[in-house]
């Protein structure tokens, strides 16, 4: 063939060509026929009648070629079908899974929120509590001041009340020291849950972008799929015109056949009565619909059937 074309398209041009050219053939060996004037019998008669034969078996072949055709499309229909339902079915689950994503995400934004607010709370309780213990401390300084400088001039029963009051500020201190390790402890526990929920936070955004792009891949798959289906449906109904088209062609043929007389004028008479050139004609419009009309030219069809319509008004006018 001229290009490089489908192995299933190429066996269906190749024998409709030959049909073309062997009834072709017989419209030429009729022109030419020489024909006994007495008994009217036409020398050529095997050779028109093999041709006409052959045109039916080489359009037979194209017909069995062209259903063939058919059911790999159907085969590859079905294929893309299934491909089409998995894809939906995955698109559901997808978008489901992005939505419980999203709702995950609300929870850990506002769990984001709160340990923030608790990580500010934990700051205030623990400067507080340094407060409280830099307050301490200045008490009992300032208890061991008084100590210190007024020992000496006051009297027993005062410096009893001295000891007691450094006793006491002794025991706030420890409170307070105790109160600023809660408070630290608190600062910690609440930073490792504010960057326990940050991470999370971020996490779940690459997860929802990841969830989201395969939503985009799957749904491009899913349209594309779909495009596919209706041209594989629209080659279907191309190729079962065509298909219908050819069955006509060689059912025709069949009949042409069981005509042939030995007698030219009444194979001639046959051939005319018959609308040969109409069925071919649709034969070759509906083929170009698959192939579009490249192809036929390029193998020079077109040329072979207007070879053929000259051949037959000629027979006409005889």
């Amino acid at each position: 063939m001229g290009q490089n074309y489908s192995t299933e398209v190429e066996a269906v041009v190749v024998p409709l060509k030959d049909a073309i050219c062997s009834l072709n053939e017989v419209y030429q060996a009729l022109s030419k026929a020489d024909v006994d004037p007495l008994t009217g019998q036409c020398s050529n008669y095997d050779y028109i009648r093999q041709q006409i034969v052959e045109a039916h078996q080489h359009l037979e072949q194209s017909e069995r070629a062209a259903s063939s055709g058919l059911e790999s499309l159907n085969r590859n229909l079905e294929s893309l079908v299934e491909d089409e339902g998995k894809l939906e079915r995955e698109m559901n689950e997808t978008q489901q899974t992005l939505e419980n994503l999203r709702t995950e995400q609300t929870s850990n934004e506002e769990l984001l929120r709160e340990a923030n607010e608790s990580v500010l709370l934990a700051g205030k309780h623990l400067d507080s509590a340094n407060q409280t213990l830099q307050d301490q401390e200045n008490r009992k300084h300032h208890a061991e001041v008084i100590k210190d400088v007024g020992a000496g001039l006051l009297v027993i029963p005062i410096i009893g009340w001295i000891s007691a009051m450094m006793i006491d500020g002794a025991v706030e201190l420890d409170v307070a020291n105790q109160a600023v390790r809660v408070a630290e402890d608190e600062v910690r526990k609440s930073e490792s849950e504010l960057e326990k929920y940050k991470n999370k936070v971020s996490d779940y955004k690459s997860k929802i972008f990841q969830t989201e792009c395969d939503i985009s891949q799957k749904d491009w798959e899913l349209r594309q799929t779909r495009e596919v289906i209706q041209q594989v449906k629209q080659q279907m109904e191309s190729v079962g015109e065509f298909q219908n088209k050819l069955r006509s062609a060689v059912n025709l043929l069949g009949l042409l056949s069981g005509k042939v007389s030995v007698v030219e004028h009444q194979t001639r008479k046959s051939i005319l009565q018959m609308p040969i050139m109409k069925v071919m004609e649709d034969v070759m419009n509906a083929m170009m619909k698959i192939t579009g009309n490249e192809l036929l030219y390029g193998e020079d069809m077109f040329r072979l059937v207007q070879q053929i319509k000259a051949n037959e008004r000629r027979l006409k006018a005889v």
